[in-house]
């Protein structure tokens, strides 16, 4: 199991549990990097929403892998002795992931468009995303996402105040039909990375992570 098939895997046993086809929304998306960045194997979250689905009490129809958490949460505590190593990191040629740096890049400078004032930072971390050494994949993918809490923390002083508020009431709406299945630290770390990524997409900047090479 790699590093991308993980998502996949997950998105694939989703929908065919909900005998439908689904696109999974930004929430779900979080959510699973969530769960891989905590290093919980596939077959637990399988599993996790396999018994979401089953469950003969549940009165509405699982529309959202958020009504997923409590029961992956469970079979991760009964499963403690599994392993929890990371997915295995992709076999991507170096010459693809220099392309994608590239690209990474570009989109990163046209940041600089909706904060002019702004424009010679973000094109240092545009030029710094180019000349990422696409050789190790996990150094740089280390040194991409100290290069995103950079970038995201410019975006943050830059942007509108009633911006961040309209991201801000999006997250609380996303999240709200869910508070009450999930604990307060696993709203807190979605929370965070929820308004994280619709931030990002509001400004059309890019995620710097090798993750998205697919």
């Amino acid at each position: 199991m790699n590093y991308f098939n993980y998502f996949t895997e997950i998105e694939h046993f989703y929908q065919s549990r909900r005998e439908t086809f689904t696109l999974l929304s930004t929430l779900d998306w979080v959510l699973i990097e969530n769960w891989k960045d905590q290093g919980i194997p596939l077959e637990v979250v399988l599993k996790g929403i396999d018994r979401a689905f089953s469950r003969p009490k549940a009165k509405r129809k699982v529309n959202s892998l958020a009504y997923c958490v409590r029961a992956v949460s469970e079979v991760a505590e009964e499963q403690k002795e599994t392993s929890v190593d990371k997915p295995d990191l992709p076999e991507i040629s170096t010459d693809d992931i220099r392309h994608y740096l590239e690209d990474l890049s570009t989109k990163t400078a046209s940041v600089a468009k909706e904060f002019p004032e702004f424009e010679s930072k973000i094109r240092s971390i545009a030029e710094s995303v180019r000349k990422v050494d696409p050789a190790n994949f996990r150094d740089a993918e280390q040194v991409l996402t100290a290069l995103e809490e950079k970038l995201l923390a410019i975006v943050k002083v830059a942007a509108e105040e009633s911006a961040l508020i309209d991201v801000q009431r999006s997250v609380e709406s996303e999240l709200g039909p869910f508070r009450s299945s999930m604990t307060t630290a696993q709203l807190s770390a979605l929370e965070q990375q929820l308004f994280r990524r619709k931030l990002l997409e509001r400004f059309q900047a890019p995620r710097l992570s090798l993750f998205y090479l697919m």
